[in-house]
């Protein structure tokens, strides 16, 4: 039986892996390539817009290699972002969805 289920990236190379992933060694693709403009999600963080210099694994080496970020803490910057020049607050992102 076929499934439309993605297939597991490890399937015959783990160990653990049996029908489902195992969660032991799950390969993720990065979304992101050099010259990706990005912000923090978290709104904690610095808010100014950075460029991706370079992918390596689970995180990214950004602005020229000065800072190191994960890429789940991390995300693409809008149009209206890239606008701004800035990460926008969830109400200013509200707002400019408002046509």
């Amino acid at each position: 039986m076929e499934t439309n289920l993605t297939q597991h990236p490890c399937a015959n190379k783990c160990t653990n892996f049996k029908e489902e992933q195992c969660g032991h060694c799950l390969i993720s693709e990065s979304d992101f390539i050099a010259g990706d403009t990005v912000v923090f999600i978290n709104e904690s963080k610095p808010g100014h817009l950075m460029t991706v210099h370079k992918v390596e694994g689970n995180g990214v080496l950004l602005d020229g290699n000065r800072s190191f970020a994960l890429i789940h803490m991390i995300r693409h910057a809008n149009v209206a972002e890239l606008g701004a020049k800035r990460r926008l607050t969830l109400t200013e992102q509200a707002l400019a969805e408002v046509p």
